[in-house]
């Protein structure tokens, strides 16, 4: 079997890699295993045009904004999570399982929604903000956590407006956009994986079980170089409000 990956965790550019070696690691195995063809022939179609977004949008003047308000985004996101985290240790009475009831939130809807795709990211923060306005205002209000979830509201807003003029822009040009193209890949690769699976459930062979030992141990590696380009991230995001905060 496959082993299972969350591919909305994946950076662009990490996606991208990802897709190239699933497409030379298939491509090797298409004569001793027809069956993935068609799957590997539409990932490879969805890749193209993934790869082509993304390098026309790192020429766009606007992407450069949007990057920018994705980070203030995770920026929110991360600063928000950490109040409920730190909440949830004090001992005054009521704001642990308070806090607890707002962690299990964003548990539910996306732990790491910082590190995910566009789409999936405003999708898990409005779903979070969402839950804990209609059903945990007092909880919020408990921890001091209000002026929090309103800036990781705002800062959700201003994303999504400029993400939307990219949006407009490629329309007006009749051209695929990341926000688009990458969920596409992302289905074809998980269908192309799932193809596998189940021929070497209804159909088992040697030549299958190599070509899953190779997928499994490059899927472990890719997930490796995104954790640590992750812990990277996080450890630059610290030492610079560490630094910001001692001057």
């Amino acid at each position: 079997m496959i082993a299972i990956v969350n591919l909305a965790l994946f950076p662009s550019n990490e996606l991208l890699t990802f897709a190239k070696g699933t497409i030379s690691l298939s491509t090797a195995k298409r004569a001793q295993l027809p069956g993935i063809a068609p799957f590997l022939d539409n990932v490879s179609q969805k890749c193209d045009n993934f790869r082509s977004a993304l390098e026309r949008e790192s020429k766009n003047p606007l992407i450069k904004l949007q990057s920018e308000k994705n980070d203030d985004l995770s920026d929110s996101f991360i600063a928000f999570r950490k109040q409920c985290e730190s909440a949830s240790t004090r001992r005054r009475e009521g704001w642990s399982p308070a806090a607890e009831a707002l962690l299990a939130v964003i548990r539910k809807h996306g732990w790491s929604a910082h590190n995910m795709g566009y789409k999936a990211k405003t999708a898990a923060i409005t779903n979070i903000t969402s839950e804990i306005r209609a059903k945990y205002p007092a909880e919020l209000a408990m921890i001091l956590g209000l002026e929090w979830l309103e800036e990781l509201e705002m800062a959700e807003a201003a994303f999504e407006a400029i993400a939307k003029q990219v949006v407009e822009v490629a329309s007006a040009n009749h051209e695929p956009v990341v926000a688009d193209t990458r969920p596409e890949l992302i289905t074809a690769l998980k269908a192309l994986f799932q193809t596998v699976s189940l021929q070497q459930i209804s159909a088992p062979s040697a030549e299958l079980d190599v070509f899953t030992t190779q997928l499994n141990e490059f899927i472990s590696t890719s997930l490796a170089t995104v954790k640590a380009f992750d812990t990277r991230s996080e450890n630059k995001k610290n030492a610079a409000q560490t630094k910001d905060a001692a001057n």
